[in-house]
């Protein structure tokens, strides 16, 4: 397993010299990245610096563009040296075409970050660019699992991100400009910025626009280098390093040596130590299909609402007690359940009671009225008490 991490000047690449396993560096121009930094210039002279310290330079292509855009850039393309690049990395998918007809003797690898998490679709992808295709850059929303299913079905090479930034947003529109710059203002990109709101509690979230757009970040950092051993035996072929939001004085690949370092000596202590909080919220699990059945069982809720429903909980303090309106009148004998808004349901405790507001025991209600029971564990507001017969 190798590591890879993106460099913007001579002191990143000596950095990456002397990081143990780490063998390919990313080189991001302001034409064809969306963070890029680099000029034409400057890309292809780092390019040729790297094949000189023995690095692998991989060219960053991942815009998308619309048809007019893609043709203005691969004219200009046509002006580079292409040859100083040993792979060149891209995620759209005309362009990756054009550089297979184009250039065919560059290996592609194919950024599959966003969408095409099933398997199917990747082996798409294989297959279309077969001739050309490295590598495929996984998304960090695969978990622990479908990584290693992946990288020992996938008849090419894959890669995950280790350590970086968690993309919340992105939008190619300029968002922060016309609020941090005069119109006057000769301040180039980026722009570095936080946003919070209070939907998000105040939360600040890291914000970044380019010349491609604005970019939102979680507050956290993807980090998983404490837990590669699985996916190593997986055979998964590349980890990267992406230090970018941690850069000084135009470097970006600060520490990385150290870095690589400590990934293998005690990977541990280098999350602890981390610059930022760290997290990897789909490296054991991927949860976010769990609210399709949410979805499906406020369906039946309301259905059991118009339906049997007797009455739906208001409030509620756990170990204390439980509060109800009624939907219609009903006697107490009628009870039979409660649903709750996940759709799971629960038994009513044998020795329910039911009380007024006065405090009085109930037997039947009207409709609208308030009843006060003990705590029934799991009720939550939205829960109903649901009747044994239709009402």
């Amino acid at each position: 397993m190798q590591f890879n991490t993106f460099v913007s000047s001579i002191n990143d690449l000596k950095r990456s010299v002397n990081a143990p396993n780490l063998q390919e560096v990313l080189l991001q121009p302001t034409l064809l990245a969306k963070q890029g930094q680099l000029s034409p210039q400057q890309t292809q002279s780092l390019a040729s610096t790297a094949t000189e310290y023995g690095l692998r330079p991989v060219l960053v292509w991942d815009i998308l563009m619309p048809e007019e855009v893609m043709n203005q850039i691969c004219q200009q393309l046509t002006q580079w040296d292409m040859s100083k690049f040993l792979a060149v990395r891209v995620a759209d998918p005309g362009a990756a075409w054009w550089l297979k007809i184009h250039h065919p003797n560059i290996a592609l690898q194919l950024i599959v970050e966003t969408g095409n998490h099933n398997l199917e679709a990747l082996r798409g992808w294989c297959e279309i660019f077969s001739d050309s295709l490295e590598r495929l850059i996984l998304s960090i929303e695969l978990p622990k699992q479908k990584l290693i299913e992946y990288c020992q079905t996938l008849p090419v090479a894959c890669e995950v991100l280790g350590v970086g930034q968690i993309l919340l947003f992105y939008s190619p529109r300029s968002l922060l400009s016309r609020h941090l710059l005069d119109s006057d203002s000769e301040e180039k990109f980026p722009l570095q910025t936080t946003v919070s709101s209070e939907d998000s509690n105040n939360r600040p979230f890291p914000t970044l626009e380019t010349a491609h757009g604005t970019f939102m970040f979680l507050d956290k950092d993807q980090f998983i280098l404490d837990k590669l051993e699985g996916l190593q035996n997986a055979d998964l072929h590349t980890v990267c390093i992406d230090l970018r939001h941690l850069g000084k004085d135009g470097d970006v690949a600060v520490d990385v040596d150290k870095i690589c370092s400590q990934i293998l000596t005690d990977p541990v202590s280098l999350r602890k130590n981390w610059a930022r909080p760290t997290r990897s919220p789909f490296f054991n699990a991927n949860r976010t299909t769990s609210i399709f059945s949410r979805m499906k069982s406020k369906h039946k809720l309301v259905q059991y609402r118009q339906e049997i429903g007797l009455a739906e909980v208001l409030a509620g303090e756990s170990g204390n007690y439980v509060v109800f309106q009624s939907l219609r009148p009903f006697a107490v004998t009628q009870i039979e359940k409660i649903i709750i808004p996940t759709g799971e349901e629960i038994e009513i405790p044998a020795e329910i009671v039911f009380r007024n507001l006065n405090g009085e025991i109930v037997e039947s209600c009207d409709r609208e009225q308030i009843l006060i029971t003990d705590w029934i564990k799991k009720a939550m507001p939205g829960s109903l008490l649901l009747g044994k017969n239709q009402v």
